[in-house]
């Protein structure tokens, strides 16, 4: 244990999520999801009793509307996962709890700057001039949302914005104690 941050420094994982925030954007989606349900299940029993199918829509309207729903509402259900593990960052976005996709993973020692998203620092992130950003936050107007800048050889400069939490910056400052802001 290291005894000026007080937690383990042998690589001990670390983990945790963020859930997109209930805006009135996602609040908008998923009305938009569920009157599209409402739209389907109308067309198929439309159809269904146009054609005189009724019977095989029966069997087809509660199967199409499920898988409908296992597909798209997940969409709504986003949350963003970050991972400490041995030095390196890992940032996915988790849609309705089933399906992973890594969005950064990066090695805390190649970043040249961790910055607040606030007003001092909005000018020197936007003059780092990232190639590729990503955004893993709950919302935009979160607080504490920081922006981790790098040089990546495959990618070029890259700019992260995520919301981190106490222990989080801790673990950045100890591994990365140059790219901090001083405030």
């Amino acid at each position: 244990m290291d005894r000026e941050s007080g937690f383990h420094t042998s690589g001990a994982p670390y983990e945790y999520t963020v859930a997109e925030k209930k805006t009135p954007l996602l609040l908008f989606k998923k009305i938009t999801l569920i009157a599209l349900y409402v739209l389907w299940v109308a067309v198929l029993l439309f159809v269904g009793f146009g054609f005189e199918l009724i019977v095989p829509l029966l069997a087809l309207v509660p199967l199409s509307l499920w898988m409908l729903v296992f597909f798209t509402w997940r969409l709504v259900q986003v949350e963003y996962e970050y991972s400490f593990f041995a030095g390196t960052l890992t940032v996915s976005r988790v849609l309705g709890g089933r399906s992973r996709r890594v969005l950064a993973e990066v090695p805390l020692k190649s970043l040249s700057e961790v910055l607040p998203y606030e007003d001092d620092y909005v000018s020197k992130i936007e003059a780092f001039g990232a190639e590729r950003t990503v955004f893993a936050a709950s919302d935009e107007s979160s607080d504490g949302i920081y922006a981790l800048l790098w040089n990546d050889e495959e990618h070029g400069r890259m700019a992260l914005f995520l919301e981190l939490n106490e222990k989080a910056v801790k673990i950045l400052r100890y591994y990365n104690a140059s790219a901090m802001a001083r405030k």
